[in-house]
C-alpha cells in the first residue's frame, strides 16, 4: 500500500511542476494583456483554479510526512493506542414458575383442540409440532446475547421432547411427557385450546386461563386469537409459550426467551432455562423463581 501510495505522489510531482509552468506561461501572458478586462478576468479564475488544486497536493505531502511520522511512533513505543473492552454474559435471568400438574406417573394429558376447522393443515400440523416434537437444535450463545461466539445451547421445537429429556432428573411431583391431543367441539382433556378468528381486546395473540385447587393444576385453557392472519411457524410459537404457562411457567425476565412477556426473540424455542424452571416446579418449588445460568 505504502508502495503505490509513493507512486502516486510522484505523479503528482510531476503534475505540479507542469502547473507551476502553467502558472508563469500565465503570468506573463497576463501582463501582456492586462488592457483587456475579460482576458484578465479568465486568467484571474484559471490562476484561482491552479492555486486550489496545489494547496490540495501540498495538503496531501504533508499528510504523507504525518503518516511517516506516525508510523515510526508506533514502531518505537509499546503504549501507542491500547485499548481494551470487555463482554459480560447476562446471567440472572429468572424465570417464574407458578403450580404444577399433581400427576401419577405415566399418565398422560389430553390436549384438546377445538374449532380445528377454522385454520389451515399446515397451521394444525405447527400447532400439534409445537407439543408433541421431540426435535432439538443447537444455537450459538452469542444469537442471543447470552456469552461469546463458540458456545452453543440446546432448544427444542416441542414441549413433548423437552419434557422427556429432563424428566430423566428425578423430581417430587411427576412431569408429564406423554400427550393425547382430540379435536372436538365438546372441550374434554385437561388442557383445551381454542381457535377463535376474532381479535382480542386488549392486543393479545395468545391467552391461557388454568383453574388450580391445592398447589395444582386441575385445567387450562389456551386461546388463541385471529388464527386467520397468522401463519404457522406463528402459531406455533404462540402455541410453545401459551403451553408453557399451561405446565406451570409464568414469565422470564429474559427478553430474549421464549416466556418472555413479549415474544420477540428470533430464535422462539424452549431453552434450557425454562427446561430448568420446570424441574424447579416439578421438585416442589412452588411459585418460585429460577435463575438461568445462562
Amino acid at each position: 500500500m505504502k508502495e503505490e501510495l509513493l507512486f502516486d505522489l510522484e505523479s503528482q510531482r510531476i503534475f505540479l511542476n507542469a502547473i507551476n509552468s502553467r502558472l508563469k506561461q500565465q503570468n506573463q501572458s497576463t501582463q501582456k494583456f492586462a488592457l483587456n478586462p475579460k482576458s484578465l478576468t479568465l486568467h484571474k479564475t484559471t490562476n484561482l483554479v491552479l492555486l486550489v488544486i496545489g494547496m490540495s497536493i501540498i495538503s496531501l505531502l504533508a499528510s504523507v510526512s504525518y503518516f511517516d511520522d506516525m508510523s515510526s511512533y508506533a514502531k518505537n513505543t509499546d503504549m501507542a493506542y491500547k485499548t481494551k473492552y470487555v463482554i459480560e454474559n447476562l446471567r440472572g435471568d429468572t424465570v417464574n414458575t407458578w403450580q404444577h400438574w399433581n400427576l401419577v406417573e405415566n399418565d398422560r394429558i389430553v390436549v384438546n383442540i377445538v374449532n380445528s376447522g377454522e385454520v389451515t393443515s399446515d397451521k394444525l400440523y405447527a400447532l400439534k409440532a409445537a407439543i408433541l416434537s421431540d426435535e432439538v437444535i443447537q444455537i450459538d450463545d452469542s444469537f442471543l446475547h447470552k456469552s461469546i461466539p463458540g458456545s452453543t445451547s440446546t432448544y427444542y421445537l416441542g414441549w413433548a421432547g423437552a419434557l422427556k429429556q429432563q424428566s430423566k432428573n428425578p423430581t417430587k411431583y411427576y412431569i408429564p411427557t406423554e400427550f393425547t391431543i382430540l379435536e372436538s367441539a365438546r372441550g374434554e382433556g385437561q388442557i383445551t385450546i381454542n381457535l377463535v378468528t376474532n381479535k382480542d381486546t386488549d392486543g393479545n395473540t395468545g391467552y391461557t386461563k388454568s383453574i388450580t385447587e391445592d398447589n395444582q393444576i386441575l385445567k387450562s385453557t389456551i386461546t388463541i386469537y385471529d388464527v386467520d392472519s397468522l401463519s404457522a411457524e406463528q402459531i406455533a410459537v404462540i402455541v410453545r409459550h401459551e403451553f408453557g404457562h399451561a405446565l406451570g411457567l409464568a414469565h422470564s425476565t429474559a427478553p430474549e426467551d421464549l416466556m418472555a412477556p413479549q415474544i420477540s426473540t428470533l430464535y422462539p424455542y424452549i431453552s434450557e432455562c425454562d427446561i430448568a424452571a420446570i424441574t424447579a416446579l416439578y421438585d416442589g418449588n412452588e411459585s418460585s423463581q429460577v435463575i438461568c445460568e445462562k
